[in-house]
This record gives structure tokens, sequence and C-alpha cells, in this order.
């Protein structure tokens, strides 16, 4: 079978109605790109695309990625796994964490490994994006000539940027996460959380009812992050690449203000969860009150499988919350690239995005423009369980992500100021 050439071209505005075509006999050829990352149009685009289902054929795909989530995990497999399996394809999720998918990657790119890695498709965004394209990692060039694509609003920066980091076409949106404080609405108000000030003054005065999992926990990182915001005046100072010299005269503030609640954390602040699904865990058994976390859909489900109480509510701080958005990458050295590909324009699709928003299935809310495609009004007539809320009052004065040079210091600094302190 032929091996498609690395740097494949952008190709915008086609229709996703190609995934249907079925397979030619030759793989399309694309031009390199130019050392500005940038590649020239396909002159065919069906012509492409029939080359990447054409190589696909066969394949298997392994997919790493984050697999602590039950209902995701039967998502994958039940339902991204069955879409594939129609173009040929067989999907592997694989349950890793990001990180140490990144350097499986580089390990294998230092022993010379360029054509046959053990990783096909990478759940990835902020630093572990950053370093592997920092590393030259990533396959690049593909992700605007997914036929579903014309969905993605790729001029805004939420896309266009990864923590900052330019994307280049070197990884596709396929999720958007807002962050929410999740709280028992038996024991603590929403007005406790109206600002970050208020729920400082709620944790002192109900010592061992809130805490957060140690970065580089990724939720635990974001809650660290969002406190560090507050403590040095706003996220507008910490804007654009890392300032060693700003960071060394605005940190001390936020490991003040951070070791100034940890008596009043769980535990006294003696030690921290290692992990979001910890933290979860807290708050179902009735040990903590309220926590921080990205997946603002999660408490329906969970709610609605009897884990959380029925009185759990969601809620943001009156100057926002931070968001990101969440992608695929594909490694240089996968000898799957066509299949990963495919995998990800389905999980691209306007069926797939509108399956996964539903709170009865996993609540995630969708990357793609809906009112782009013939599902909006079905989007919009899901239904909002109690303990969630709405999306747009989730986006309301939404928090960026940094970049993500920001993001390492500050976990660092996290680890040596407060942890070990």
């Amino acid at each position: 079978m032929l091996r498609m050439r690395r740097n494949l071209a952008v190709v915008a505005g086609l229709s996703a109605s190609l995934l249907a075509l079925g397979a030619c006999s030759t793989t399309a050829e694309a031009p390199e790109a130019d050392s500005t990352g940038d590649s020239a149009p396909v002159e065919n685009t069906a012509t492409y695309w029939e080359g990447v289902l054409t190589e696909a054929q066969g394949q298997t795909v392994d997919w790493f990625m984050w697999g602590g989530d039950d209902r995701l995990n039967a998502y994958i497999n039940e339902y991204v796994a069955e879409e594939a399996a129609k173009y040929g394809v067989t999907l592997n999720q694989v349950n890793a964490d990001a990180s140490d998918v990144v350097n499986k990657i580089l390990g294998e790119k230092q022993a010379g490994n360029v054509d046959d890695g053990s990783v096909d498709l990478v759940w990835i965004n902020g630093e572990n994006f950053a370093t592997g394209k920092q590393a030259d990692l990533w396959l690049c060039g593909w992700a605007q000539s997914l036929p579903n694509a014309e969905f993605v609003d790729w001029e805004s920066d939420a896309i266009k940027f990864d923590f900052g980091t330019p994307v280049d076409d070197c990884e596709a949106p396929w999720n958007q996460a807002m962050s929410v404080i999740t709280f028992d609405s038996s024991k603590v108000s929403s007005e406790d959380f109206s600002s970050v000030s208020a729920m400082v003054e709620w944790i002192n005065a109900n010592p061992g009812q809130f805490t957060y999992a140690a970065p580089p926990d990724f939720n635990g990182s974001m809650t660290v992050r969002r406190l560090f915001y507050e403590a040095v005046g706003g996220y507008d100072r910490l804007l654009g690449e890392f300032d060693q010299a700003t960071y060394d005269e605005l940190a001390p503030q936020a490991w003040e203000f951070l070791n100034g609640i940890e008596e009043n954390l769980w535990r006294g602040g003696a030690t921290y969860p290692q992990a979001i699904d910890e933290v979860e865990k807290l708050y179902a058994s009735g040990e903590i009150s309220a926590y921080i976390s990205y997946n603002a859909g999660r408490s329906g489900l969970l709610v609605a499988d009897g884990v959380y109480p029925e009185s759990t509510r969601s809620t943001t701080f009156g100057d926002g919350m931070i968001g990101n958005t969440n992608y695929v990458a594909i490694p240089l050295n996968s000898p799957a690239s066509a299949g990963a590909q495919v995998v990800a324009n389905i999980l691209q699709s306007p069926e797939a995005q509108l399956r996964k928003a539903d709170p009865s299935v996993l609540g995630y809310y969708p990357a793609i423009e809906m009112g782009r495609t013939e599902f909006l009004a079905e989007y919009e007539a899901l239904p909002v369980p109690e303990s969630v809320l709405p999306f747009t009052q989730q986006k309301k004065n939404a928090n960026p992500e940094l970049n993500a040079a920001w993001l390492g210091a500050i976990e660092k600094g996290w680890i040596a100021n407060v942890l070990q302190k």
C-alpha cells in the first residue's frame, strides 16, 4: 500500500460528504510544506481524500488518551470505533498520560524510528503539544484537510492557538472544555463562589471542605492557574510569551496566596489528591463540599448514576473561569497516519459532536460550530441537567489559558513553594 507523504496539504471547504467516497487506486500527492509550515492547496481535493481512505483500509489506529471516564471509554469504543470500522479502520484505545506519550514518541525519534512508531493518535493540548511541536514530533498540514474541518472556526484564536502555541495545522480540535465549580447546594451556596475572594472566605470558615489535585494533574494545574490569576491581579499580566522577570516579580504573591489557604484545605493541606478522580471520590463521599474541574458536564452524569448527591450544582466566578480546546495530534512516525485522519474526521463530524454533547452520553461541548451544520436545532434542544450550568453561562467572561511555558513554570513553582513548604 502506498504511504502518504508526511506533509499533507491544507484543504479548505471540503464537503463532509466526501467521507463517504469509495477507495481509489492511488494516494493523492500533496505538496511539501514550505519553511513557514504552510502548504499549497491540493488541486483535486476529492482525489486527496480518496487517497486517505484508500491507505486507511486495514489500518489499526492506536489512540493514546486519558481513559479515566467509563462513559468516555464507551463513547470511544462503542461509537467512534464502530464508525471507524465502516472505513476499514480498527480503533484501539490506549489509556495513557499525554506527557508520557510525548516522551515515548520522542524516545522513538531519538532511536531512529521514523516510520514505525507505536502511537498513531494522541489526545493532547497545552504544554504537551508545545513540547512535541518544538521537538518536531507531529505530522502537520492535515487537520484543515479533513472533510469535517469545514465546520471548524479556524479563524478563532481559541482554535488557532493551543495554550498560546500556534496550531499550524498540526492538530485537529475535537472537544471544547470550560472549568466550573461543582458544589453541594445542601451545604454551601452559590454566593460563596461568586468570586475567588468569596470562595477563600468560605474555605477559611469551613476547614477541610475544599481541595484540588496536585499539579501536574491537568485539573489541579488549572485550579492553581486560576488562583494564580487572582493573586497577581489578573491574567492580563501573564499573556504572551513567558517572561522570567515578570514571573519572578509576580509568583511570590501567588505562593503567599495559596499557602494562605492551605491549612484550611482537606487534611489541612498536609496532602493533596494526585488526580481529579480522587477529588471526585472525596466529593461523592461527602468529605469535601466543592471543587473546581474542567469537565463541566460530568456532574450531571454522576448525579444520574447516583454517585453524586442530587443537591449537586455548578457555578462560575463572576469574573470567569478558564476554558480551552482539546485536540488530537498524529505523530510523524505513525504507520497508520491515514487511519488516524479518518478517526479525527469522525470525531469532528456533526453527528459525533452532537452525540457527545448529549448529557446522557457525555455532556462534552462541541469543538465545531453547530450553526454550520444541520443539527443546530437538535443541539439546542438537548436537556441541561439541574446540576450543570448552561454552556452559555459557563463561557461568560471566559479566562484564557496561558502560553505553555507559563504552565511549566507555575507547576514547578507550586511544587517548590507550596507542596514542599
